[in-house]
């Protein structure tokens, strides 16, 4: 008889692990959804393993995301979650690891359509273009610092677009980490205007940077007239640039 309920309980393990394991993840969604501000649509997979045929944040909607969600690390005490965006304005993908103590985005790629994103926030008096490619290939952070982070974020083809047609050039963010902060070492790749600096964010979002800007191409119409109202230029003809905030 013992062998019996064992083979029962172990049937009804298996078919639990087996529910689990399928619960589609529209199901799971319709039980938080009340509770979190991401409004997902036309979800359908599993929990594990699904998709979402947009997802919705405040006035940002942004098209197909799909996530890939490790059994096995949860048995660790983990939660290690692969995702992808795909979307006109926004194409990026990589893995986030969850844990008690630790945050990892690794592996992260893809590039955003700086022109398409602004559509998400109407009557803006500047509007910036270019495409932003992004190489992330490590940021580690605790409950309290930043404890590791490389890799770089590029802006190519910068521009003003509003109120005027200005072309910048190409930038670069090259992420670095010291003393728990996320630091970023700003370049530009030899355009229409020089630029370097750093930035630095706390794990608690204070974000201060240092900017140096210059003028490389006098002909570009409106750019030089724009840089003289930025300040004294030193007698380098560069222009210091600084602020602080908090970022919640």
């Amino acid at each position: 008889m013992r062998a019996v309920w064992q083979a029962i309980a172990f049937f009804f393990i298996v078919v639990l692990i087996f529910l689990v394991y399928t619960l589609p993840a529209k199901f799971v969604y319709q039980q938080v959804a009340a509770d979190i501000p991401v409004k997902l649509l036309g979800v359908s997979g599993s929990i594990w393993s699904g998709h979402a045929q947009q997802i919705q944040l405040q006035q940002i909607s942004l098209e197909k995301i799909d996530w890939q969600l490790s059994p096995l690390a949860l048995l660790t005490g983990d939660a290690s979650i692969q995702w992808q965006l795909n979307d006109p304005a926004v194409s990026l993908g990589g893995e986030l690891v969850l844990s008690s103590d630790l945050i990892a985005l690794t592996n992260t790629h893809g590039s955003i359509d700086l022109l398409a994103i602004q559509q998400f926030f109407p009557q803006q008096d500047i509007l910036l273009a270019g495409t932003i490619t992004v190489n992330i290939d490590r940021i580690f952070l605790d409950q309290e610092k930043f404890l590791d982070a490389a890799g770089t974020i590029n802006w190519q083809q910068a521009a003003l677009l509003a109120p005027q047609n200005i072309p910048f050039g190409d930038f670069k963010a090259k992420l670095l980490n010291d003393t728990g902060q996320l630091n970023i070492q700003l370049s530009d790749l030899e355009g229409a205007i020089s630029l370097s600096g750093m930035a630095s964010m706390t794990r608690y979002g204070a974000f201060q940077y240092v900017l140096k800007l210059g003028v490389r191409d006098t002909s570009v119409p409106g750019l030089l007239e724009g840089f003289n109202q930025l300040g004294q230029p030193d007698a380098s003809g560069k222009v210091t640039i600084s602020d602080s905030l908090l970022i919640q």
